[in-house]
């Protein structure tokens, strides 16, 4: 095999720097190059050449600098675009708690993206859900999934960073439901089922409100991420919901990036809550005066996105979240979408 180096025999007006400026290189990267491939040889301690023999000089050489610049390049742009995410995906939840059976839940989520004035939309529709591996065949269940099925597709704008938005057109939801509520108290009769289907219309009309329950999900949360994410290089602070029907918090998050694999990017993001929040407050979603340190919850959370090289279309995500009460873990939600 041809080494990547050839053996460049040091003459008097040679210096580390003159050399390392005609590889466009700097003299930390030549010394570095130089100490690595030298073996016996001298290594290179100053940046004067007085009694060095040789310098190995890379024959190919690509600069801490443009290496970065490569690796933006296999990045999702910061902007929304079209090609970000696939047409479908299979989603796995698991929610773990002490004391409790962990409730496992799979379902796919369809996803028709176009363009329109505002940027783009997204149509989206859940659907296949089975609860630990069964269909739900319980009334309360199945009439929940069916006052949701009868408003599907919900079209969204999408934000120039990529998260949604706000409803494309939140009359028009309404208007689906109606023209399906007979149909549904046809066949989910009686008392139950009549209080239920008027919560979901209360909830339904309050546009804020409904969007908010969808937006603050886990699952939405994470598959229309802020692209902002796949480009930072430091800590930073941002506002994540970590329990349903509940406020966000703020977390200090990191970013972590790998390029081993031939296809695909993980941009693996961790966070910690900086947040002081108490269970109390979390559970009931008010923020409440003088609570007591020692009920103030610790959470983290963990997302890896798996990225298209190529296309930069979103391939994988699997995410965490954890929250710990009194050095006790009070729930574990874990969250897997993936396009097979």
């Amino acid at each position: 095999m041809m080494p990547n180096f050839i053996k460049h025999k040091v003459r008097p007006q040679d210096s580390l720097a003159s050399l390392a400026s005609r590889m466009r290189m700097t003299e930390d990267e030549l010394k570095e190059f130089h100490n690595h491939n030298c073996g016996k040889m001298d290594k290179l301690w100053f940046t004067n050449l007085r009694g060095v023999e040789f310098v190995l000089i890379p024959t190919l050489f690509i600069s801490k600098e443009e290496q970065e610049i490569r690796k933006s390049k296999m990045l999702p742009s910061k902007e929304y675009f079209k090609g970000f995410h696939a047409s479908k995906y299979f989603v796995s939840e698991k929610f773990e708690e002490p004391h409790k059976k962990d409730s496992n839940f799979n379902y796919s989520v369809n996803l028709n993206i176009q363009n329109n004035k505002h940027g783009f939309a997204a149509e989206t529709s859940l659907a296949d859900f089975r609860k630990n591996g069964i269909a739900s065949d319980d009334k309360v269940s199945s009439l929940s999934l069916a006052c949701m099925n009868s408003i599907y597709p919900i079209p969204y704008n999408i934000s120039q960073k990529g998260k949604l938005g706000s409803f494309l057109d939140h009359k028009n939801l309404i208007e689906k439901f109606r023209n399906k509520r007979a149909d549904l108290e046809d066949f989910f009769i009686g008392d139950i089922s009549k209080s239920y289907i008027d919560w979901f219309v209360e909830k339904l009309t309050d546009e804020n409100y409904f969007f908010r329950q969808i937006q603050s999900s886990l699952l939405y949360q994470t598959l229309f991420p802020n692209l902002e994410w796949f480009h930072k290089k430091t800590g930073w602070k941002e506002a994540f919901y970590i329990y349903k029907n509940s406020f966000p918090v703020e977390f200090n998050f990191q970013t972590e990036f790998t390029f081993d694999d031939p296809d695909l990017v993980k941009t693996k993001i961790t966070g910690t809550n900086s947040e002081n929040c108490s269970l109390r407050e979390l559970l009931k979603g008010i923020r409440i005066e003088n609570e007591n340190a020692k009920d103030y919850i610790d959470a983290e959370i963990q997302i890896q996105y798996f990225t298209h090289k190529i296309t930069k279309q979103l391939y994988e995500i699997k995410s965490s979240v954890e929250i710990l009460h009194q050095n006790e873990v009070f729930q574990k939600h874990h969250l897997h979408i993936t396009q097979n």
